[in-house]
């Protein structure tokens, strides 16, 4: 007997009718809305963000109305596509009850800012702090500097929590354009990392059907096979890797313009760098100029104005420090989901990403990645990593050339058997400019129960070795049993 399945009130198919214990409780796990009807033998699910209510409200009177209402306009667009109801708030309207999030965003220009700033108001109740929480995290992505200040003054407990833009004066359109998208994507990444972590709503369960659907038909292609199948398990992968080569064509065109917008965004940091310098110039000449002006009128300057003076001399010292530091850093860290099979003696299948974020100065050149497991036994790695010999034949062509992951060595599964340890590196260079990320994608992992202990885990580590330094992830892998 098979059980019909609807998603938002249209049908997506059927499943038998045994599985049905383990989806339900797959689909309360991570956030969906799920109703059965054993009557009909029906399951309707909803996104988990069905009947979340945010509230966006405009800054006071003195600040950017416009440009505001441009930069939520854009956070509403992407909230309200994964069922969030999303209440653009004016000053004549009614606050709607039961509201899950309620921001207020300003944005103003200032004389006295040399670059842009984030400000973050902290409340004392426990809801905003870990709402602030996750905001922090998501809008850092956005390389606008963002400070955390105490709230003002006492709020009721349905307070907006207060964010604001500062801008240099005069910032000219196509920056306040770059600025207000990047702020509208972390801002809207923000509350939906917000609902994740306080409210266990993953995003699996809010992703478009069709988004689904394509990731778990690519993820089900690949199999993973038992130890003491290595020339099996490589046979599966070349098939894999084969079957999967049609669809990454398809994607190339979408690859080009992701570099192209990378090219745009590097064009667009050195223009903001040459910007900083001229507006740092101009302080510097209008300080003067006041200088010369209190000179000639031989008159004592106030408190006030000697205070401003001060700050402004001490924000363009902070920035020519800031301008002349040379920096190679960077911040390494996992991103995985894990898929739980209810047979007996199955593996485990992880899906995971490992993101390195250049956090200097300088260009990173060509990452090299190590992944450290434990226990060996109990790990098999597998994805789109092409054996060093597979690389011409099975590589996916661009107009660049061949992309992708390989093995550092040929003989990398007896290697990662003796040592514990996977290396791997892109097929063509990789350079990942200051700001920018790099993600090594997709890697899947089989992970069995161990014969000795309860915990496996899988550790990274990012080399660069043509500059010298390595840097290890900020979180690890741990799975126990």
């Amino acid at each position: 007997m098979d059980v019909e399945v609807y998603y938002g009130g249209l049908r997506g198919g059927t499943m038998p009718y045994t599985v049905l214990p383990a989806f339900r409780l797959f689909c309360k796990q991570n956030g969906f809305q799920i109703k059965w009807d054993a009557k009909n033998k029906r399951i309707d699910l909803d996104s988990g963000l069905k009947g979340k209510i945010c509230v966006l409200a405009l800054g006071g009177a003195a600040s950017e109305t416009a440009y505001e209402r441009e930069i939520l306009g854009k956070v509403h667009r992407f909230l309200s596509d994964f069922g969030i109801e999303v209440v653009l708030f004016e000053k004549k309207s009614e606050i709607p009850k039961d509201m899950d999030v309620a921001i207020r965003f300003s944005a103003k220009e200032l004389r006295t800012v040399v670059k842009p700033k984030l400000e973050l108001y902290q409340s004392d109740n426990e809801k905003p702090k870990s709402l602030i929480n996750s905001l922090q995290v998501e809008l850092k992505h956005t390389g606008i500097t963002c400070v955390l200040k105490g709230q003002k003054e006492t709020r009721s407990a349905n307070a907006f929590l207060a964010i604001q833009l500062h801008l240099p004066k005069a910032t000219d359109a196509s920056r306040r354009k770059a600025y207000g998208e990047k702020v509208a994507f972390y801002l809207a990444s923000g509350i939906l990392r917000y609902f994740q972590a306080a409210q266990q709503i993953l995003p699996i369960s809010y992703l478009p059907p069709h988004i689904l659907k394509e990731f778990f038909g690519s993820v089900w292609k690949d199999s993973v096979l038992p130890t003491g199948h290595e020339d099996e398990q490589e046979q599966v992968l070349e098939q894999g890797l084969k079957t999967e080569l049609e669809l990454e064509q398809e994607q190339e065109q979408e690859l080009e313009l992701e570099q192209e917008q990378e090219q745009e965004l590097e064009q667009e940091l050195e223009l903001e760098q040459e910007l900083e310098q001229e507006l740092a110039q101009e302080l510097e000449q209008e300080l003067e100029q006041e200088h010369e002006q209190d000179q000639s009128e031989q008159t004592e300057p106030g408190k006030e104005e000697q205070e401003e003076s001060l700050e402004e001399a001490a924000l363009l010292d902070e920035e020519k420090q800031t301008l002349d530091e040379k920096r190679i850093e960077a911040e390494v860290f996992f991103d995985y989901t894990l898929f739980h099979s209810d047979a007996e003696h199955r593996p485990f299948l992880l899906m995971g990403n490992l993101y390195v974020k250049n956090t200097g100065t300088e260009n990173l050149i060509n990452p090299i990645v190590c992944l450290r497991v434990s226990p060996v036994e109990s790990i098999k790695l597998g994805g789109q990593i092409l054996p060093p010999n597979l690389v011409e034949t099975m590589g996916v062509q661009s107009s660049a050339g061949i992309k992708g992951w390989r093995y550092l060595e040929d003989d990398w599964f007896s290697r990662a058997q003796e040592r514990g340890e996977y290396w791997i590196a892109p097929i063509q260079p990789i350079i990942i400019a200051p700001k920018a990320t790099e993600p090594f994608q997709n890697f899947q992992i089989s992970i069995k129960k161990p014969e000795t202990g309860n915990t496996v885990s899988v550790e990274g580590v990012v080399l660069f070795n043509e500059q010298e330094v390595h840097f290890p992830a900020n979180n690890r892998i741990a799975i126990s049993f």
